[in-house]
């Protein structure tokens, strides 16, 4: 009986090459998960920091916001003002005519 014959056979075939193979492939693919954690790790980093800075405009538009608001409110209590004092105007610019063309025929006679 020859060496190669009285060692048991694999049942994978070719022996220690099949298995370094499968090592090596498997070496291979625990690599590439690593490579793939590290990116989703770096992923959620960026989205936190996203969130982050989404957060920050939030409340920087809503202050915003909040100030154009309160500018709308002023310039609706002027322009409510000024209607007035033109309804105001108004009132009075018939007694004001008419004491013109009073005054105009007593300048006239």
């Amino acid at each position: 009986m020859s060496a190669a014959e009285g060692r048991p056979r694999c049942r994978w075939g070719g022996g220690g090459e099949a298995v370094l193979r499968a090592r090596a492939e498997a070496a291979g693919y625990r690599r590439l998960l690593r490579a793939r954690a590290a990116e989703v790790e770096a992923l959620r980093g960026a989205v936190g920091a996203l969130h982050r800075q989404l957060e920050g405009l939030r409340d920087r538009r809503s202050g915003e916001l909040a100030k154009y608001q309160e500018r709308v409110a002023e310039l609706e209590r002027e322009i409510g003002a000024a209607e007035a004092e033109m309804a105001r105007c108004l009132r009075e610019d018939p007694a004001l005519l008419r004491l013109r063309v009073g005054l105009e025929a007593g300048v006239a006679a």
